[in-house]
């Protein structure tokens, strides 16, 4: 039944394949037909316009050519000049029925026929075609299809000619024509091959037609002729495709011939091929099933025999096959430990309420080795570290190799303490030295453990928020970091918060908080911090911490800077005006610093809101002033030129010193927090913060102090001739209202 369905199949795709390659010849035959119908129907539409326009012009001189030879006779001109209205209307006639013209006129020159072959005309009636008269007496003689105007010929169409009768001035017109009637279009057509219609543009009525109207599958062309009218010349299509119809049938019945006797022979063909291969079919399906042990029967010696041969050779390979590519799909070459591809996989026997951990293991300085020494010995140490390792594989877990020196563990059901005690093992094993060709290589590694569920729930995150831990582990040189311990954003967090910093500045999730910095001699608020804060619409308040570092690297804090500048100059002027003496400080970056365009646009921003220029203060912390120093120098003695105070922010944990700064425009010096902290209970801090201020009052700078938080450390520094305080002990950060709310308050109560 199979034998006999595959014979069928076989049968009808030859045939099928003939009728669609017979098919694709009939239809491009057919469309070549009709392209080259439509061609050829366009050649002879234009070359039969070309002939028609031909023969117009040929007309049109015959009578131009019969009219000047008449208006030039001696007599004829004579018997015009003396009104001899018989001979004029013999010679027309006669001159007319020489050349076949209907239409014989003469008219003189008031516009009034002379004398006429028209029986419906006679002499002083107006002259028929007075606008060829119009257009003769510009050009000199004039030709054209025109319509009889007056008279019972009224309406019928002439092709006419007017040529002047001059003696030796102009006496007369003489006007012949041909008459343009269905006639006429008939000699038209026989000459042109095309049917001829004379019609009035935009105007339904045929004026002359060499037969049938134009028909719905008739070519058609209209040439435009004058006095509004128009040729419209046809052929039938029918005609153009007649022939390539009567070879299209010829091809058709060849075509069905050919597809009865190839299906004769497909059908005789598919059997002969079919009745072995039904012998093999039972082989092929033991062979799929995995049984390999009984060999093939006997096959004639030709393809089918061929194929046999295949079949055999591919029983008796396909098991050593099989091996191979699993073993290359699953194992890595050079260690043989499993590769990334089965870790992955054995990484789904593991449930979430068993737990786990991935622990991704680094070979230090391993670069440096392969490199010194050559892969080759790069290629042994990694297949020495793999023997280290294996024996370390817990039941139930699994060692792979990633990619390079990196290898991974997979623990079933370890929880923290059991991912960072195997951690400590592992890294005890390899610390045991390598030798190679004698040579002994001392390596130690660094390992990164992500746990599972809590660090991800695949093993691609796992195995992603474990090299972070890996990569944490190897910059803190601890050897072990968990992922939780690695902190920061993601990438993708990181570009998401990037992206969102240009739309938070147009839409104004961007604001300002101040902090009161105090005079400790006179307990008064002398100045402020601006400080930027973010509300960002869906993660909330975002610290400047957060944000100001990715700005800075991307640039995009150029951005920022300018609105901090403008809002806090803006603030100040209020302050100003209101009458409060408050300076306003805000910070600056190193990209700020060295911008060229920095002091033309702080002294703008002052001129515009008209603020003094010692009510604003700029900070620039001390590596902003390193990276490079010699323009840093240059933009800072432009803006103290200004008037403006400048200050360093966090002095002390930088790189710079007051022997440098010494050197440097700046009024103030802002120490660190990190100082100031518990400075009543660390002697060290305390003797850094005295010798510090003492320096600085040395070099004429008012020193303020960051970070102030509690009555004692307020005292300390007062007590040791710190100029300003500035911190929580004093005020909070708050918003510009708030501030002079809370002024009003402070003004009314004494600093402890």
């Amino acid at each position: 039944m199979s034998s006999r369905s595959l014979r069928h199949r076989i049968a009808i795709v030859f045939v099928g394949l003939l009728v669609l390659v017979m098919g694709l010849v009939l239809a491009l035959v057919h469309h070549s037909s009709e392209r080259i119908v439509e061609r050829e129907t366009r050649r002879e539409l234009a070359v039969g316009a070309k002939v028609f326009q031909r023969l117009l012009e040929q007309n049109q001189r015959q009578l131009e050519t019969a009219a000047a030879v008449l208006s030039a006779d001696f007599a004829f001109r004579e018997a015009i000049a003396t009104q001899d209205q018989p001979t004029v209307r013999s010679v027309i006639r006669n001159h007319g029925q020489r050349i076949h013209a209907q239409v014989m006129m003469v008219a003189g020159t008031d516009g009034r026929l002379i004398a006429t072959t028209q029986r419906a005309s006679a002499a002083g009636d107006p002259f028929p075609f007075p606008d060829l008269i119009a257009a003769a007496e510009a050009s000199g003689r004039s030709a054209g299809l025109r319509q009889m105007r007056n008279g019972q010929l009224s309406g019928q169409l002439y092709q006419v000619v007017l040529v002047p009768i001059q003696a030796p001035t102009r006496i007369a017109w003489v006007a012949m024509g041909f008459h343009v009637d269905d006639r006429w279009a008939a000699d038209m057509a026989g000459i042109t091959g095309l049917g001829v219609q004379i019609v009035r543009t935009g105007t339904p009525g045929v004026l002359a037609s060499s037969g049938a109207p134009v028909g719905t599958r008739d070519a058609s062309v209209a040439v435009p002729l004058d006095g509004g009218l128009q040729a419209v010349l046809r052929l039938p299509v029918a005609q153009v495709r007649a022939p390539f119809e009567q070879l299209q049938g010829r091809l058709l019945g060849v075509i069905v011939a050919a597809i009865a006797v190839f299906a004769a022979g497909s059908v005789m063909l598919a059997g002969r091929i079919v009745r072995p291969l039904h012998q093999l079919s039972a082989a092929a399906r033991r062979i799929a099933q995995g049984d390999y042990a009984q060999p093939l029967p006997p096959a004639p010696r030709d393809e089918i025999g061929q194929l046999a041969g295949s079949f055999e050779q591919m029983r008796t390979e396909i098991a050593c096959r099989e091996e191979r590519i699993a073993r290359l799909a699953y194992v890595d070459a050079l260690t043989d430990l499993p590769n990334r591809t089965r870790f992955l996989e054995a990484f789904g026997r593991l449930s979430p309420g068993a737990g786990g951990a991935v622990l991704v293991v680094n070979v230090d300085r391993f670069a440096l080795i392969n490199n010194a020494l050559g892969h080759v010995v790069g290629d042994r140490l990694l297949r020495a570290v793999a023997g280290q390792l294996q024996p370390l594989v817990p039941a139930g877990g699994m060692l792979a190799r990633l990619w390079g020196d990196q290898f991974a563990f997979l623990l079933e059901g370890a929880g923290p303490e059991a991912a960072r005690g195997f951690a400590d093992t592992v890294l005890a094993a390899l610390r045991d030295p390598v030798t190679l060709d004698g040579q002994r290589l001392d390596i130690e590694a660094s390992v990164g453990i992500a746990l599972y569920p809590d660090d991800g729930l695949d093993a691609a995150t796992l195995l992603r928020r474990a090299e972070l831990a890996l990569a944490a582990a190897k910059r803190r040189h601890a050897g072990i970091a968990f992922a939780q311990e690695a902190g920061g954003e993601s990438a993708h967090e990181q570009l998401s918060l990037i992206g969102d910093m240009r739309r938070a500045l147009a839409a104004g999730e961007f604001t300002l908080a101040y902090q009161p910095k105090l005079a400790l001699g006179s307990g008064r608020i002398v100045a402020v911090e601006a400080l930027l804060r973010w509300q960002h619409p869906e993660r909330g308040s975002i610290a400047p911490a957060r944000f100001i570092p990715f700005a800075e690297q991307t640039g995009f804090i150029r951005e920022i800077t300018p609105w901090v500048l403008e809002s806090a100059v803006r603030q100040a002027a209020v302050w100003h005006a209101a009458g409060l003496d408050i300076a306003v400080s805000a910070n600056l970056s190193t990209l700020d610093l060295l911008d060229p365009h920095l002091g033309r646009r702080v002294r703008g921003l002052l001129e515009r809101h008209a603020v003094p220029a010692r009510r604003l203060c700029l900070e620039i912390t001390e590596s902003a002033l390193m990276d490079d120093p010699a323009l840093a120098q240059a933009h800072l003695d432009e803006l103290a030129g200004l008037g403006i105070k400048l200050s360093i922010d966090d002095y002390g944990v930088g790189q710079a010193s007051l022997a440098y700064l010494k050197s440097l425009p700046v009024d103030e010096l802002k120490l660190d927090r990190s100082f100031i902290t518990a400075i009543t209970e660390s002697p060290r801090n305390a003797a850094i913060v005295e010798s510090t201020i003492m320096l600085s009052h040395a070099l004429g700078l008012t020193v303020v102090a960051e970070g102030v938080e509690t009555p004692a450390e307020l005292r300390w520094l007062r007590e040791h001739g710190c100029d300003i305080a500035q911190g929580y002990g004093i005020g909070r950060p708050m918003t510009a209202a708030q501030l002079q709310d809370w002024l009003a308050g402070f003004a009314r109560h004494t600093v402890v």
